[in-house]
């Protein structure tokens, strides 16, 4: 819920928790400084949207209340500690009577009384000043420089010695510094104490006013523009990088993902920028265009936050997160592909909306880079950094975008300050800026109109976006222009008709808003190899420069390659045959294959003494010699080969060996036999025994061993039996970084293709994918 705040309704809460809560308005106005004027109403509208997320609320007198979560979120609100009555609440009566006397105070009997007292001097700043400004040279200083950094510095640590240690003595005994009461750790300063060092001038940060970035004059003309372009090209991208998935689908690599070198061959196949294509990848997968194609694997279900169960095993794919395979297209690709520009675009603009991570995000936080499509840890700051930039883009003035990037950003971390920042950002929300100006959803530094459609997408007006970018995207065109320089130019994004001819008779050379082709020999083969005539090809090629109805004429310099290279097409012919006969006998060929019962050889005379049969030699030899023919195997270099039946020979004798040095065993007796069987028939069965037997146990492990298939059949074994009967373990975990760690495990889920458990080393529930658990050893101790 913080995360949706900007960073006057944060620093207001905050503000409130360190002034003690309920507060007074008047109060809290004035440790924010919010007295009068513009910053006034920032607090007037800071409490509002507070009180509409039913964070803070006024009572019937005008105190401000708030939810106690506040005070879990900032334990130490503005750099403060709790008060003094809080800090001292442990002490006893004789260290309460020994800081009164100190602090020439009177002493009451009662301890509770005692520290009622204390508590009342110390809201009186003036004479808190009053005692720090009489206090031995070292104390003030000291004191001072912990008010202003909120934190407990080396100096108050109960080891500081020499004159620090004194002063920070000094400052314990009377109450200006409070340890715990076990005696070890740093001081910490009562909330009294620092309020009154850091004086009356002190406030807290407040930032009604959004910050200003550099400005340039920008016309609905130019961001529409600027909007179509980018729209465009990313849409004629992404259609390029899916593809090239359905034609030359991607390897993934074995830990899971898609790796450097495959990000590599898709952008220069596509003559994209890495950027692009995980953009394209990530979304395409979000909206269900590709699937990792391999074995059979489980599936996952489970509702977000709730309970985790283990399903049994289907025919689905895998996600790539499984690891090995390919990246395939699906079904809904091809529905995909079909749509106009428009509905494309939307398509992967609303997955990308809803992602739970940065997808062009290529390091994690130690710089190490990961591939696309692995699992990654989920962010809600993610989305709420997409509606930070569209927000921040939004609201600056009109007729008006940021001149740079980084002007936009610091004005999303103050609509979203919560939203933390990535490795890669070298200024504020820099990569989260660069998706939405790839889409089209931020252009010349402002909303576009279609990155306001989609900030105001909602179930309710599910046609709005598609609607907005229909009126700004152009349609998918379905004719070209073909030149005498052997080109073909569409304007616009193609329809898939029309790429998939293109692409199937020329080279694509260019991309973009305008693509280009070019017809060569080998691309005209290319679809005659592919079953088309040439006449088809023609007609086809003409259809698609037609213009007001009528069939243009194909441009003489393509109509000649396409004749000249029919001409050379087909005059020779490669197949692949099971065997070849020859003989000098041209009425025997002939007669065998006119043969009624040789029919099954399918054998085609292709010369007077040469026959071709369809099966292979072994097959040809065996029918030829059971319908009474006496053919022989020739080899490659001429010569027969000659058959021979192998020699049948009886195995050796193994040589005589020696007795055994050993002394032979002795026969047990009927008792130790009775003895034996009463111990194995009376010993406990144990739940892995029982476990072997259990179709539930079974089923698990066979989903394990389809996900995770780098474990052994003993670690799948006793993963599955530790899942069924609810055992520990202590698994070998690899992270994303690639390093090993090793993590006992109990309570443990499965959800395919993760495993949930309670971690006692971070002591807290966990995922784990299990493409990356290494090894399953039974836990000990």
């Amino acid at each position: 819920m913080l995360r949706r705040l900007p960073l006057p309704c944060l620093q207001t809460a905050e503000a409130l928790v360190a002034a003690g809560i309920p507060c007074a308005r008047a109060e809290l106005a004035h440790l924010l400084d919010a007295g009068s004027g513009e910053r006034a109403a920032g607090l007037d509208t800071a409490l509002q949207a507070l009180a509409g997320q039913a964070l803070v609320w006024p009572d019937e007198r005008g105190l401000l209340h708030a939810v106690p979560a506040l005070r879990r979120i900032w334990p130490s609100a503005l750099g403060l500690e709790p008060p003094v009555a809080e800090l001292l609440a442990d002490a006893t009566a004789e260290e309460l009577r020994s800081m009164l006397a100190l602090l020439r105070l009177r002493v009451p009997v009662a301890k509770r009384q005692r520290l009622a007292v204390l508590a009342e001097h110390f809201a009186d700043r003036a004479w808190l000043t009053a005692v720090v400004a009489g206090a031995p040279p070292g104390v003030g200083p000291l004191l001072a420089e912990s008010s202003q950094s909120g934190v407990a510095l080396r100096a108050l640590a109960v080891s500081a010695s020499g004159e620090t240690g004194r002063a920070a003595r000094w400052a314990r005994e009377r109450g200006l510094l409070v340890r715990a009461h076990h005696g070890y750790g740093p001081a910490r300063m009562p909330a009294e104490v620092t309020l009154a060092l850091r004086g009356p001038r002190w406030h807290a940060p407040f930032d009604p006013v959004p910050p200003e970035p550099a400005l340039v004059a920008v016309g609905p003309a130019e961001v529409e523009r600027e909007t179509v372009s980018a729209a465009t090209a990313f849409g004629a991208q992404a259609a390029s990088v899916l593809a090239e998935c359905a034609a030359r689908p991607p390897v993934l690599l074995k830990t899971g993902g898609v790796g450097p070198r495959e990000l590599g061959r898709l952008g220069k196949q596509t003559q994209c920028s890495e950027a692009v294509v995980r953009l394209v990848l990530e979304s395409a997968f979000a909206a269900g265009l590709l699937v990792g194609a391999g074995d059979s694997a489980p599936t996952r279900t489970g509702v977000k936050g709730g309970p985790r169960r283990v399903v049994a095993p289907s025919k689905r794919a895998p996600d790539p997160e499984a690891g090995g395979g390919l990246l395939a297209v699906t079904p809904a690709y091809d529905a995909w592909a079909g749509r106009d520009p428009a509905g494309q675009l939307v398509d992967l603009a609303l997955a990308w909306w809803t992602l739970p991570f940065t997808p062009t995000a290529s390091q994690d936080r130690d710089g190490k880079s990961w591939p696309a499509l692995i699992s990654r840890p989920a962010s809600p700051g993610c989305r709420h950094a997409r509606r930070g930039v569209l927000t921040a883009a939004g609201r600056l003035p009109a007729g008006h975008g940021a001149a740079r990037s980084a002007g936009l950003g610091r004005l999303a971390g103050w609509h979203r300050p919560l939203v933390d920042q990535l490795p890669q950002d070298s200024t504020p929300f820099a990569l989260v800026i660069h998706e939405a100006e790839l889409l089209g959803l931020v252009a010349r530094g402002t909303l576009s109109p279609l990155g306001a459609a989609l900030a105001a997408h909602s179930p309710e007006q599910p046609d709005a976006l598609l609607e907005s970018a229909r009126r700004l995207l152009p349609t998918a065109a379905d004719r070209a222009r073909l030149g005498t320089d052997l080109t073909a130019v569409v304007t616009g994004p193609p329809t898939a008709a029309l790429a998939a001819l293109l692409d199937a008779a020329a080279e694509r050379e260019a991309r973009g808003t305008a693509s280009v082709w070019r017809f060569t020999p080998a691309s005209v083969r290319r679809a005659l190899d592919a079953g088309r005539t040439p006449q088809a090809l023609a007609e086809e090629l003409a259809a698609i420069g037609t213009a007001g109805g009528e069939v243009a004429q194909l441009p003489q310099p393509l109509a000649y390659l396409i004749t000249d290279t029919a001409r050379r097409h087909g005059r020779i012919r490669v197949l692949q045959p099971g065997c070849v006969l020859h003989g000098t006998d041209p009425a025997l060929l002939a007669e065998l294959a006119a043969h009624r019962m040789l029919t099954t050889l399918r054998l085609r005379l292709l010369a007077p003494t040469v026959l071709l049969s369809a099966a292979d030699p072994e097959a040809t030899l065996a029918a030829l010699r059971a319908e009474g023919y006496a053919p022989v195997a020739e080899g490659h270099d001429g010569t027969v080969r000659v058959e021979r039946a192998p020699a049948e020979r009886s195995a050796p004798l193994p040589a005589q060996r020696g007795a055994p040095g050993r002394p032979a065993r002795s026969t047990p007796t009927a008792e130790e036999l009775r003895a034996l069987a009463h111990r194995l028939l009376t010993a406990p069965s144990t739940p892995e025994e029982d476990g072997e037997v259990d179709e539930w146990t079974e089923e698990t492990a066979e989903a394990l061993a389809a996900r995770a298939r780098q474990l052994t059949p003993s670690a799948i074994r006793r993963l599955a039996s530790a899942i069924r009967f609810e055992h520990t373990v202590t698994i070998t975990y690899q992270n994303p970084s690639g390093d090993r760690t090793m993590r006992t495990l109990s309570e443990l889920e499965f959800d395919p293709p993760f495993l949930y458990g309670w971690c006692h080393l971070s002591d807290g529930h966990e995922e784990f994918a299990l493409s990356r658990i290494q090894d399953v050893l039974p836990a000990h101790g």
